[in-house]
């Protein structure tokens, strides 16, 4: 299929209302109008993006034209068929044609099921998909022509990062072979990085498949990137139709122009979703890593995350495992290729000497670090930030001093440090360990840069409460220890460069990129006193 092939989709003067509800009972209920008479056309092969804001209508159009609302008046024609009309019965031969995809990854998926299960429904749904071990073999298809690993397959939701989840939600949709997808605002919770990949695995879907393609967003740059006409959208009407190219050139109706002066437009650089997928690794331009076979180095490895840690390479087939603390006594050695050392990472004799020792080492875990959570401005006692900084800041830094130089001399390899999304917060008052994580969190930015050229990637891990001795002070929800362990290694072996564990941290990160602010007051709630 191709965009000059006969149109696929044919809207014509669609209306759209919700009934209000009465305000006493005598009253008849009033109709609100949300789309206005609205048409277009879309051939198969080509894509379309809605743009607007916030209650203008375009959700509602997506929604409309597959049919999960019932239009008032206005005809839509898919493949010739008038489906504005059809029972649910009749639609139901349309349904696997025409799919979408939702802003919310995390709403669309059952955070009680595994993510095989959403793809196992989907799959259900079409003919000849019968044995289990058929459909376990195209769930895993999908998952990889989404860029996923297969593996994550068996996770829940809540373990996966924002743009992963998003993938998953796409290979739902792609399970039952649709000819049109409507995408609604599915990159606006995603990091710039994140977004780029998503829009760059569309646009090859979309190529590969020869999908027809709704895109509704705010976000002119996003639809100036993906989309060859757009649509714009002014309380329910169509204000402008034009192919993308020619609107941007010159706009003709009063509010597009405003929407583009009013929405800040970056450079459009034509190749930057190509660039974005140059590499190997399809998240932040990481370096991937597999944990088998490797040889890895964890601190504070005696308790809470860092056991977990360790439990979980050893279930992954690292060859070795080096698993240092202060105290080893609590470490768990019982599988044959862990080790238990003592290690201080304040001590910088020990850790050089250590470095020296374990000059096999590709996978570095720094998780050694305190918690005294000092209040600022509560407080006159200034030992606990100072520890803090001294563990949680210069011993990792030593840490990575150290043994940067072996990962070199052993081809490259990763450096972990595991933070805290407090390091993403920019309140002072939170005290001492809201500081000693965003030291952290600058250190590893900095590094990622000066590793780069020697093959070594830097990750940050930014988990919210975790359900350790150290955050026994927290409120919930806490993620379990094991799940944290888990995310964070997905995370090296897809070459994330910062995850965020759990729906609370992933949640946190999506608010700090949209409204610092109004993050930082409700987190103020949480002040030591």
């Amino acid at each position: 299929m191709n965009a000059n092939s006969s149109p696929l989709l044919v809207v014509s003067d669609l209306h759209v209302g919700y009934k209000l509800p009465r305000l006493h009972i005598l009253q008849a209920r009033q109709e609100l109008s949300v789309v206005k008479g609205v048409s277009f056309s879309l051939a198969a092969g080509a894509s379309l993006g809605i743009v607007g804001e916030s209650g203008s209508g375009k959700t509602t159009l997506g929604r409309a034209v597959l049919r999960l609302v019932k239009p008032r008046s206005g005809t839509v024609l898919f493949d010739g068929k008038n489906i504005s009309t059809l029972s649910h019965r009749q639609l139901h031969p349309y349904r696997m044609r025409m799919q979408m995809i939702f802003q919310d990854p995390r709403s669309a998926l059952n955070p009680r099921r595994k993510l095989s299960h959403a793809i196992f429904q989907a799959l259900n749904l079409k003919s000849g998909v019968e044995s289990k071990a058929e459909r376990l073999a195209n769930a895993e298809q999908l998952f990889v022509k989404v860029g996923l690993d297969a593996s994550l397959l068996r996770r829940y939701p809540h373990e996966l990062s924002g743009g992963q989840r998003q993938r998953a939600v796409i290979a739902r949709a792609l399970a039952v072979n649709p000819e049109l997808i409507v995408a609604d605002e599915i990159v606006s919770g995603l990091d710039m990085s994140s977004q780029a990949r998503i829009l760059n695995l569309l646009q090859e879907l979309k190529e590969e498949l020869g999908l027809t393609l709704i895109f509704i967003s705010h976000d002119l740059s996003v639809i100036r990137a993906l989309c060859d006409q757009t649509l714009v959208m002014q309380q329910g009407r169509v204000a402008e139709h034009n192919e993308t190219s020619a609107l941007f050139t010159f706009a003709r109706h009063p509010y597009t122009r405003e929407l583009i002066q009013a929405i800040p437009l970056p450079e459009i650089d034509n190749n930057w979703l190509d660039s974005a997928s140059a590499s190997s690794n399809y998240v932040s331009g990481g370096i991937a890593m597999l944990i088998k076979d490797s040889t890895v180095l964890v601190t504070g490895a005696n308790r809470g995350i860092g056991k977990s840690i360790v439990a979980e390479l050893v279930k992954r087939g690292a060859k070795k495992v080096y698993a240092t603390a202060r105290d080893p006594s609590a470490i768990d050695a019982s599988a044959a290729i862990v080790e238990a050392h003592k290690l201080d990472i304040t001590d910088r004799v020990a850790i050089t000497e250590l470095a020296a020792k374990f000059s096999d080492v590709d996978l570095l875990i720094n998780n050694a670090g305190v918690n005294r959570m000092s209040a600022f401005a509560a407080s006159d006692d200034i030992n606990g930030a100072r520890e803090e900084m001294e563990v949680n800041y210069f011993g990792t830094l030593e840490m990575c001093r150290a043994f940067a130089p072996v990962l070199k001399k052993n081809g490259g390899g990763v450096i972990v440090n595991m933070l805290s999304i407090l390091a993403r917060v920019n309140l002072p008052l939170m005290g001492s360990l809201c500081a000693s994580k965003a030291a952290g969190l600058s250190l590893v930015q900095g590094l990622r840069a000066e590793l780069a050229a020697q093959n070594t990637g830097v990750i940050a891990v930014m988990p919210g409460a975790v359900d350790t001795d150290m955050s026994r002070d927290f409120p919930p929800p806490k993620m379990p220890a094991a799940e944290v362990a888990n995310a964070m290694l997905d995370g090296v072996e897809q070459g994330l460069e910062e995850i965020y564990p759990g729906e609370m941290a992933d949640g946190l990160s999506q608010g700090l990129a949209s409204d610092p602010k109004a993050v930082e007051k409700e987190l103020a709630g949480y002040l030591p006193q």
